[in-house]
């Protein structure tokens, strides 16, 4: 039996995508008993919870996981335990058979908990990563999906503030992202930081509210040392 412990996205993504699972409700463990050695406990809860949860499950027979892409395997402790990092945001419906999934473990036991769990979900096969290599992962996919996404937020905060159509940005976002992807990132990159025209960036930074001016900036310099 499969126990997800944790009902925030992450949870609720697993425990839809496995009608069997049985969800466990905040961290007291309630909904768990009599643990067996063929049972798995997935703790899908906050990273700074996922030792306290790990050591109220010390002493069972069950393979332990975790999903965080920042959290160490040996948070959790002694025993049959194990890592599996789903590398998604959970906005939305999850597309497992697209999620690339990180593993570790400390025995063949929790390896083969790891690769049932992908199994049953519709996932690649899982790739083995470290501790240190899934942190660095999880700091990657900060800059994929967090700073992005909000990115397109201030654009769109930028627009609403001035009274622009952000829709008129949608094709050219879908396209650097596009060809950013399949390409090389910093030689395609355009714009006035990366030709060195501070003419323009100066005129910008004093048109741009005050509010956007910072992260204007920030980028900018660090768009003009890559270009070098």
């Amino acid at each position: 039996m499969i126990y997800v412990v944790g009902r925030g996205r992450v949870g609720s993504a697993l425990t839809a995508a496995l009608p069997e699972a049985i969800a466990v409700a905040g961290r007291g463990f309630s909904g768990i008993s009599a643990l067996t050695a063929d049972d798995v406990v997935v703790l899908s809860v906050p990273d700074a919870a996922v030792a306290q949860c790990a050591a109220a499950l010390s002493e069972t027979p069950a393979v332990v996981l975790h999903c965080a892409g920042a959290v160490p395997l040996s948070a959790l402790g002694q025993g049959s335990r194990g890592v599996f990092y789903p590398m998604v945001s959970f906005r939305s419906s999850v597309a497992w058979n697209q999620v690339p999934v990180f593993a570790e473990s400390t025995d063949e036991r929790a390896a083969h908990a790891v690769r049932d769990l992908a199994q049953q979900l519709g996932c690649p096969e899982p790739r083995s990563a470290s501790s240190e290599d899934r942190a660095r992962y999880h700091l990657g996919a900060v800059f994929a999906n967090n700073f992005s996404n909000h990115v397109v937020a201030l654009l769109q905060a930028y627009c609403a503030e001035v009274g622009l159509d952000p829709s008129v940005y949608r094709e050219m976002l879908v396209d650097t992202v596009r060809d950013a992807v399949d390409g090389d990132a910093r030689m395609l990159q355009t714009g006035p930081a990366a030709r060195g025209d501070r003419s323009t960036v100066d005129q910008h930074l004093e048109r741009l509210p005050e509010g956007f001016r910072a992260v204007y900036q920030a980028l900018s310099e660090s768009i003009e040392r890559h270009a070098q």
